[in-house]
């Protein structure tokens, strides 16, 4: 038996799409930042340096140690920032929050500041030795803020207002390169001519033996 019109799910409800898995609705920006939430994750873990056990003297001596990432503050701070990160990358594809600004403003201000946190934190134990796990952890909140910006890119596009449509030329004006037609020289008359076909006999003036006459 065939159907008359598209299938639907089993189970959901009319005229309404099921939505894939999570990870095929996220960009591959938004991907990167995950991969570098985890990556961070791991390098903190492993142990950065080790303290090897030396002897004080008198009885006393200290023993080896080994300090990880989580073992200082800033680390532990930077890596809630790239939760919160993540978290805000993937919320998209979990649910329509709609705001008023590019959403992935917020990820690169979490990622900006893990990464600032851990550049503190690796440079200030280059005075122990070289540590690197630490290297490590800084690239990957390096890899996390390369995705937040690329991710930001299209947005910002997206929401740059259109430039101004140019006017229509006017079809009035002298185009480039043609020549301007030379305007008439003004009249020395105040009163310009007359040609209208309605006019009166030009004025007469009086014969000259009449005007000495009236003169008299």
């Amino acid at each position: 038996m065939t159907s008359s019109g598209p299938e639907q799910a089993t189970g959901g409800p009319p005229g309404r799409r099921t939505r894939g898995p999570v990870l095929g609705r996220l960009a591959l920006a938004d991907r990167a930042v995950i991969a570098g939430t985890l990556l961070y994750l791991l390098c903190a873990l492993v142990p950065w340096y080790r303290v090897a056990a030396f002897d004080l003297g008198r009885g006393y001596s200290f023993p080896g140690a080994s300090v990880n990432g989580f073992d200082s503050g800033l680390v532990v701070l930077a890596f809630v920032l790239l939760l919160l990160a993540t978290a805000w990358a993937v919320l998209p594809a979990v649910a329509d929050v709609p705001v008023r600004f590019p959403r992935s403003l917020v990820t690169v201000g979490l990622a900006t500041a893990a990464f600032l946190l851990t550049l503190i934190e690796w440079l200030s134990d280059l005075d122990i030795g070289f540590s690197l796990m630490g290297l490590l952890a800084l690239l990957a909140a390096v890899t996390v803020l390369t995705g937040a910006v690329l991710r930001l890119l299209p947005e910002l596009r997206r929401t740059a207002p259109p430039a101004a449509e140019s006017a229509p030329p006017d079809p009035s004006a002298p185009r480039a390169g043609a020549e301007v037609p030379p305007e008439a020289p003004a009249s020395d008359d105040p009163e310009p001519p007359d040609d209208s076909p309605y006019r009166g006999p030009p004025p007469t003036l009086p014969p000259a033996g009449a005007a000495g006459d009236a003169a008299r």
